[in-house]
């Protein structure tokens, strides 16, 4: 796997630092980096683009635009990126999980923390990339599973709700599930397996997706439906920031 990074602090021996225990992260995990120095959030924005990288590290106390005015620029032309915020301070904890920060490392950074940090940016991208293959009617389709809204099973047929089209297929919602394999989808109905991202809200009876579909919950469980779509939104939310439904 190789993965870009930025590494964006004004002192030269924590640029070099910071590069130091990624290559050390990398070594150990089979990851191949791409790493760019920058000593400015000037040099940051001068070369930003969106999807330029994979992984920032961004220091906050820099002159010019500081560290969290050029994520805030970031941030509003790139969402999928993700940001660790390297300081000295923890002021701005909070501040930076408004930014969707996928960490805050107070420097001096421990090789452990910063790969507990790493860890989890890279287990969303490969989560982000991961496909199924599906027979339909008429050919073998490959599906992003992020862009599954939900799957229903109806007379030994299961719709695989995207945004943009059903896609049926003869398999079975059991065996979907087991090749899915993600915390991000939960079995709410004996029918219905739903993709937790795209969840808008949780109502009595219903989750409500992101395009204004209902899918239910089921009655003789639903506590335990509701338990874990709560577990999952706050350990998503104290990870990335920002609020991934509304109650």
């Amino acid at each position: 796997m190789r993965i870009s990074v930025a590494i964006c602090d004004d002192l030269e021996e924590e640029r070099l630092q910071m590069a130091r225990l990624l290559k050390n992260y990398g070594r150990r995990k089979g990851v191949a980096w791409e790493i760019e120095l920058l000593e400015s959030g000037a040099a940051f924005l001068d070369l930003f683009r969106p999807g330029r990288w994979d992984i920032i590290l961004m220091d906050i106390y820099m002159d010019g635009p500081d560290g969290m005015e050029a994520a805030r620029r970031l941030r509003a032309q790139d969402s999928e990126c993700a940001l660790l915020f390297v300081t000295t301070s923890v002021e701005h904890g909070i501040a930076s999980y408004e930014l969707q920060a996928s960490d805050y490392l107070v420097k001096p950074v421990a090789q452990r923390d910063l790969d507990a940090a790493l860890d989890w940016c890279l287990q969303e991208k490969r989560e982000y990339f991961r496909t199924i293959n599906v027979r339909s009617e008429w050919d073998e389709i490959e599906i992003l599973l992020r862009d599954i809204l939900y799957i229903e099973i109806r007379r030994h047929t299961s719709f695989i709700h995207t945004a943009g089209r059903v896609v049926q297929t003869p398999r079975g919602m059991n065996a979907l599930e087991e090749e899915i394999a993600s915390e991000s989808f939960l079995r709410c109905h004996r029918s219905f397996l739903v993709n937790q991202r795209h969840i808008l809200r949780m109502e009595k009876r219903d989750f409500v997706m992101d395009n204004g579909d209902l899918v239910p919950i089921g009655s003789s469980d639903a506590a335990a439906t509701r338990r874990k779509f709560m577990d999952w939104l706050f350990l998503r939310n104290w990870k990335n920031g920002g609020a991934a439904g509304m109650f």
